[in-house]
């Protein structure tokens, strides 16, 4: 019944490549699609970090410059010429004195900047640091723009070293007047690399931070994908289960989508269980009844003919016992097709087993005393247990019935009621002729049945559906029925678990 849905199952986990464990697949992309998001985010912060301390510093350059540039008009700019030698001394002053400022976490001791002044065509005219006084900066774009009535900035290296990681400087520039009269310019310059020290403190600050997030983005990944693996887990587990026949109940799942995958399954294994089980019994059931009816069928072209009064009495017989064999079957595939398909709890109470079994012996007094056998029930004097009392009742008679089927007359059939552990064992033991060992994996088998001895009769002729009826019962109980050869005939065992 269960093939079907087996072997879908088996290529559909093939497909899916379940080898790998879904949460550690899902877990690595989601830490390389982290990795990547985080690497970008870092680097594109880092980068606007570093253009916003550009920017700041440049509007704070703007200010100084400005400033200078109002202090020189009023001090320095007393004619069209310019006198730097005051402002030369107020720079070498400043760059002398030694401080400890601590911005944050950096500390600044010395003045880092510089300052050079151009006339009115460009040429420089002072310079802190000493090197360009007489150059002509009119090509330069603070000069050029500023003196051209612009506003004046550039970010330049400062050497002929032009490699990358040479050092580089913001340089911000503010036009002199005289009078109205633009006499030159003056030029504010910022060494980058003391910006950079901030960049760098405020880099690992932002560094760690992002480390952190991503460390616990990665926990937080980590459970998701440990319940994702559990959920599908669970799809996984349910799906064997029910492959297996095991009635589980359908998992709870957090997430809708897999609560509907796992609905899916339940409904996939119901219908392909509905269709190959209908496909099965009228194949099964056809196959058992051809022979009954091809006998009847037999026996009814005879009638028609003229026999002795004897042989229309023994085709009447052959047609009663065929037509009760057809009956048997019809009634046995029916009980066994309401159970296997019950899908309901099934109905439990206490009861003493005991007594169930005295009774069950009881009723079929007739048959044991046709073949002269007799009875021994051992265990104790009463054992009340929890289960299903028709179909434990009906599993234990069926065992009995096959003990009396195919024991030696004039003999004893053993019985033994017992309790192990949280399960009840029911022994059934009967002297005869063993089980061949080609039919012991057979014997569960639907229509399958072995020849009993020459005594018995056609007319009880074994349906075959005995043993699996007692199978789905011990199954409905989650127990199981084994049957083995011992040296005094044939051993059968019911186990099953006690229903609270």
């Amino acid at each position: 019944m269960t093939q079907s849905f087996n072997s879908m199952l088996t290529r559909w986990r093939s497909k899916a490549g379940l080898k790998a464990s879904y949460g550690l697949r899902a877990f690595f992309l989601y830490i390389v699609i982290l990795g990547f998001l985080s690497w970008f985010i870092l680097d594109h912060a880092v980068e606007r970090l570093n253009d916003g301390m550009r920017q700041a510093a440049e509007s704070v350059m703007v200010d100084g410059v400005n400033i200078l540039a109002s202090l020189i008009e009023t001090q320095i700019v007393k004619s069209s010429d310019l006198n730097v030698s005051l402002i030369e001394k107020v720079l070498a002053t400043a760059k002398e004195r030694r401080f400890l400022a601590t911005i944050y976490q950096v500390d600044k001791v010395r003045m880092e900047s510089d300052l050079y002044i151009t006339d009115s065509v460009g040429k420089v005219v002072y310079d802190s640091t000493g090197k360009d006084i007489g150059n002509n900066f009119s090509n330069w774009r603070d000069v050029y723009l500023t003196l051209n009535g612009q506003y004046g900035a550039r970010t330049s290296f400062t050497t002929t070293d032009t490699k990358t990681g040479a050092p580089k400087a913001m340089v911000v520039a503010a036009p002199l007047f005289f009078q109205d009269t633009l006499v030159g310019s003056v030029s504010l310059v910022q060494p980058i690399q003391s910006l950079e020290s901030h960049l760098n403190t405020e880099t690992a600050e932002l560094r760690k931070t992002m480390y952190l997030a991503t460390g616990i983005a990665l926990l937080v990944g980590f459970v998701l994908s440990i319940l994702f693996s559990r959920s599908i887990n669970k799809i996984v587990n349910y799906a064997d289960s029910m492959a297996n026949g095991i009635e589980v109940q359908q998992p709870q799942l957090l997430d809708q989508r897999l609560s509907d995958l796992a609905e899916s399954v339940r409904n996939l294994r119901l219908q392909l269980d509905g269709k190959e089980y209908v496909e099965q019994y009228v194949h099964s059931l056809t196959h058992e009844l051809k022979t009954p009816i091809t006998s009847v069928r037999g026996s009814v072209e005879l009638l028609f003919e003229d026999l002795p009064e004897q042989d229309k009495r023994n085709f009447l017989a052959n047609i009663q016992t065929s037509n009760d064999r057809m009956a048997r079957l019809v009634d046995r595939m029916l009980s066994l097709a309401k159970l296997e398909s019950q899908k309901n709890p099934i109905e439990v109470s206490s009861f003493d087993i005991v007594s169930t079994t005295n009774r069950i012996i009881q009723e079929r007094e007739t048959l044991l005393m046709d073949k002269q056998l007799t009875t021994s029930v051992t265990g104790p004097e009463t054992f009340n247990i929890k289960g299903d009392r028709v179909l434990l009742a009906q599993a234990i008679a069926n065992v009995l019935d096959n003990a009396i089927h195919f024991c030696h007359p004039s003999s004893t059939i053993h019985l033994n009621l017992r309790s192990k552990g949280d399960m009840v064992v029911c022994n059934v033991k009967n002297t005869g002729p063993t089980i061949p060992d080609w039919a012991l994996s057979k014997v569960f088998d639907r229509f399958f049945s072995l020849p009993a001895n020459s005594s018995q009769s056609h007319s009880h002729k074994s349906t075959g559906l005995g043993l699996s009826f007692v199978r789905e019962i011990m199954a409905r109980h989650q127990g199981t029925v084994t049957i083995s050869n011992i040296d005094t005939g044939v051993k059968t065992s019911l186990s099953w678990q006690q229903i609270n």
